[in-house]
């Protein structure tokens, strides 16, 4: 049971949140302070367009080597020139594309296990390939997990775990979560492994009408809002285990940190994706108003990104003010459903993760 102090914080934070969406233009731009990172490591998952390219960029152009981790290999080397435009030539040669599907576990897997043979420690690892929605006719599960779920979250969990014993000393891992995460319901088996029970006549039967009308079989918010809510769990067990690590690290005691940020109402890619019609104001109604309002109110896609930068930037730097495994918006730390869970529903968690991706790492 959450602290009367935790839940007036909770509600706070939210409320600080929704008005961000409604008001985001009249907010004043971030400032994000740079930083030398000449010689220093990053792995920016989607980072061929949206706030995963913005990040990159922000990153490179302070001296970073980048690695745009993307499942299209022709967009991640349109993104490379993108961001060699945006510095110097010199810069080419630490912009680097590498294949990566964060849906395919397999795809996780190859990915890792070539970047752990080439022994390239990470200073920055930043989750930020996800989906809204399923993209038309695409399956909502694949290998008995849910799309959605292995998309969004599993794939960077997975990812994580493997990389860990590349993690610098001050590695700083930081995952693009959403404002959407405050909806979020979390129950255990999130990813659906278990077979549904039939549908009852009447259930089968509002199936029908439903595909007559063309309403999607069931809404995405539900899936979407519950991996960004993942995620911002994660960040706060992670954190934990990076504290619980006493070892040193090429000579050095680890202070590794983790964070998920919501950028805000931004102006990404993802809406170019959706289509608005009459069926989704029934269905889906939350993304029908933003997509249906982006092109007055969502900040640009930079604006969006800043708080993504300055954790990934400064996060091992903020981790000594502030506790890490936190939750961002606007450079702020915010309460989030996270801090209302006891310590089992956490913990459950994350053996459920274990399962899925069918691993081992003790929490």
């Amino acid at each position: 049971m959450p602290t009367l102090s935790i839940t007036l914080s909770f509600y706070t934070s939210l409320a600080k949140s929704l008005l961000s969406v409604a008001f985001a233009r009249l907010y004043s731009p971030q400032q994000v302070s740079k930083r030398d990172l000449t010689c220093q490591t990053a792995i920016v998952t989607g980072a061929n367009s949206g706030i995963g390219l913005c990040i990159a960029v922000a990153l490179a152009k302070q001296g970073a080597t980048v690695y745009l981790a993307c499942r299209n290999a022709d967009r991640g080397a349109v993104a490379v020139d993108h961001i060699v435009a945006q510095c110097d030539d010199k810069s080419k040669a630490r912009v680097i594309c590498r294949v990566l599907d964060v849906g395919d576990l397999s795809s996780v897997r190859a990915f890792c296990q070539q970047w752990t043979k080439e022994g390239t420690k990470i200073d920055m690892l930043v989750h930020n390939a996800g989906i809204a929605a399923l993209p038309t006719g695409s399956p909502t599960k694949a290998k008995g997990l849910d799309t959605m779920y292995t998309t969004n979250f599993l794939g960077s969990f997975l990812m994580t775990h493997l990389l860990e014993p590349q993690l610098s000393s001050t590695a700083r891992v930081v995952m693009t979560s959403s404002t959407g995460s405050y909806s979020a319901q979390f129950i255990h088996d999130a990813s659906l492994r278990q077979v549904a029970p039939a549908p009852g006549t009447i259930a089968q039967y509002i199936a029908k009408v439903k595909a007559m009308l063309g309403f999607e079989a069931e809404s995405s918010a539900p899936a979407y809002a519950l991996s960004k809510a993942q995620q911002v769990l994660f960040a706060a067990l992670l954190q934990r285990h990076f504290d619980a690590q006493t070892s040193l690290t090429d000579g050095e005691r680890t202070y590794r940190t983790a964070y998920a940020f919501s950028p805000g109402f931004t102006s990404t890619p993802i809406f170019g994706k959706m289509d608005v019609t009459w069926q989704t104001w029934f269905t889906n109604p939350l993304f029908a108003a933003l997509k249906t309002t982006e092109k007055w109110v969502a900040v640009n896609t930079e604006e969006g990104a800043k708080t993504g930068v300055w954790l990934a930037t400064w996060g091992d730097e903020v981790g000594k003010r502030e506790q890490g495994g936190t939750f961002w918006e606007r450079m702020t730390k915010r309460t989030s459903l996270v801090d209302r869970m006891d310590h089992k529903r956490k913990t459950d968690e994350w053996r459920t993760w274990e399962r899925d991706a069918e691993v081992l790492w003790n929490v």
